[in-house]
């Protein structure tokens, strides 16, 4: 596995594929400068009026849900059918599902009508996406992510996807195949935009890995190991942020994949 993780991490490097985010405005910047680190090709964009074009050259396109309004809500079903209609994957993360109804109905009524290759959100949102009756807590989940094991399955199945459940352990799930991992740090918590960018990592890894389940299960090894290695040099949030960025910028080594 780890050999594959290293050869795509080469093959984004060599190859810059364009990821569009439709994101929102908190994490943007921390989005942008993670995917230029990784060697991938941000754009973002909220013009209507370009989306076609921009889904047209992009390898994959992101939908994250962080700031939504009206507006935002329409620029994401016009980015999703465009993206359906040209084949190209969309990737899901449902920011602050369970929130607030608007939130979750929004998430639901996106994977409802329209082809989405991958749904990756802490436990939280994916349970409500699912239909559990769950207080959240804002943008942060207040369940464990082996709780929202029956609910990714549940997602995966009925609307044949691979889902991504992100925390403390992060759980890959499709229709048949359940992997675990346990990389990453407590200190990804403490910065924003830290799950928000995995949506987009796990998006330019699937550029290159077509099998979306191996994509999302070599995408969050990677970072989570990122995440270690930056810890180990990080004195607080604010330093392990840049040593982090650095951190998806080298290819990775065999030593830190040694838990696999």
């Amino acid at each position: 596995m780890f050999e594959r993780m290293k050869n795509i991490v080469i093959k984004i490097k060599q190859l810059r594929p364009l990821i569009l985010n439709i994101t929102n405005d908190v994490t943007m910047d921390f989005i942008a400068n993670g995917l230029l680190s990784l060697g991938a090709s941000p754009v973002m964009s909220k013009a209507e009026q370009e989306i076609k074009e921009l889904v047209q050259l992009a390898s994959v396109v992101v939908i994250n849900l962080g700031t939504l309004d009206a507006k935002f809500i329409a620029l994401c079903e016009h980015a999703c059918s465009i993206a359906n209609q040209l084949g190209k994957p969309i990737i899901l993360d449902p920011v602050g599902a369970g929130a607030s109804h608007y939130r979750t109905r929004t998430g639901l009524n996106l994977i409802d009508q329209y082809d989405i290759a991958i749904i990756k959100g802490n436990a939280s949102e994916i349970m409500s996406i699912a239909g559990s009756t769950i207080i959240t807590k804002g943008v942060d989940s207040t369940a464990q992510t082996d709780f929202a094991i029956e609910s990714a399955q549940m997602l995966a199945i009925h609307y044949d996807a691979t889902v991504v459940v992100s925390g403390k352990t992060d759980i890959i799930v499709d229709s048949n195949r359940i992997r675990q991992f346990t990389y990453g740090v407590p200190l990804m918590s403490q910065v924003t935009g830290t799950g928000c960018l995995l949506a987009a990592i796990i998006g330019s890894f699937h550029a290159l890995e077509k099998n979306r389940f191996n994509a999302c299960a070599l995408a969050v090894s990677f970072y989570g190991i990122c995440g270690e290695r930056a810890a180990s040099r990080a004195k607080g949030p604010a330093s392990f942020k840049i040593q982090f960025l650095d951190e998806l910028n080298l290819i990775p080594d065999a030593l830190s994949y040694e838990k696999d």
